[in-house]
C-alpha cells in the first residue's frame, strides 16, 4: 500500500484559478499505517462571498488572522509530499492546489491522484439519488449508499468531508473487491431497466420506491 493522502479544500468560489483556498484539511496515511492530520484556515486577502458562507458557514472573521497564501503554501505541499492524493472530484482540488503552489514557487504537485466519484462512476454507472443526497455521485449520496449518515454530521466544511471521503474509499474499494457486505438491487446501481436513467429512493410510511428521474416518458417505479 502507498502512502495516500485524502484532502479537501474550501474555496472562495469554483474557479481555481481566480478563485483562492480558505480551508484545507489532510490525512495523510502511510504505507506503515501511521495517521498524520495537516488543517489550516488561510487568509485569501479578499472578501469571502455569501453564497459560500451560506455553504460553508465560513466568514471573513473565521480567516482574518489566519495565513496568508503565501504563508501556507509550501508547508501544504510538503505535507504532501510524494503521496497519492485522494479526493472526491479530484480535477476541483487539483487545480486550487496546482495555481496556488505555482503562484508561490512552491514544488510542482505531481500527477499522481486518485478520484473517488470516477470510481463511483465506474462501480455504479448510475446510482440512485437518495433523500438529501443532492445527486447521483455525490458524496453526500455516496454517504447515504453505504449507509454513513449516522456517523457523519451534517456539514460542508474540509475535516468532516474528509472523514467522510476515508470511509466512502474503503467502501468501494472493498465493493470493487467483491467484499462488500452490502447487496443493492440493480437498479440502484445501473439505473431504470426500462430507459437506463438514474432512479430517485422515495420513502413514505416506511415504503421505499425507486422512481426514474425520467418521469416525462418513462413511468418505472421499484419497491426496494
Amino acid at each position: 500500500m502507498e502512502t495516500l493522502v485524502f484532502l479537501d479544500v474550501e474555496t472562495t468560489g469554483l474557479n481555481g484559478y481566480r478563485d483562492r483556498v480558505v480551508e484545507i484539511y489532510m490525512l495523510k496515511v502511510s504505507d506503515s499505517g501511521n495517521v498524520e492530520e495537516y488543517h489550516t484556515m488561510i487568509n485569501p486577502e479578499r472578501a469571502i462571498p455569501k453564497e459560500i458562507t451560506s455553504l460553508t458557514g465560513i466568514t471573513d472573521d473565521d480567516v482574518r488572522h489566519a495565513p496568508r497564501e503565501q504563508d501556507a503554501a509550501c508547508a501544504i505541499r510538503e505535507f504532501i509530499g510524494e503521496a497519492i492524493v485522494v479526493a472526491h472530484n479530484l480535477d476541483f482540488d487539483r487545480r486550487f492546489l496546482v495555481s496556488m503552489f505555482k503562484r508561490n514557487n512552491c514544488r510542482p504537485l505531481h500527477g499522481k491522484g486518485i478520484d473517488t466519484l470516477e470510481i463511483s462512476r465506474q462501480l455504479f454507472p448510475k446510482l440512485c439519488i437518495y433523500p438529501g443526497g443532492e445527486g447521483s455521485h455525490k458524496l453526500r449520496n455516496l454517504m447515504y449508499h453505504f449507509r454513513l449518515d449516522r456517523e457523519f454530521a451534517n456539514s460542508h466544511r474540509a475535516k468532516d468531508d474528509v472523514l467522510l471521503l476515508v470511509q466512502v474509499y474503503r467502501h468501494l474499494e472493498a465493493y470493487a473487491r467483491g467484499m462488500s457486505p452490502i447487496r443493492y438491487p440493480r437498479a440502484m446501481t445501473h439505473g431504470c431497466p426500462q430507459c437506463r436513467s438514474a432512479m430517485r429512493l422515495v420513502v413514505e410510511h416506511g415504503k421505499r420506491e425507486l422512481i426514474c428521474v425520467n418521469g416525462t416518458s418513462c413511468n418505472q417505479r421499484l419497491v426496494v
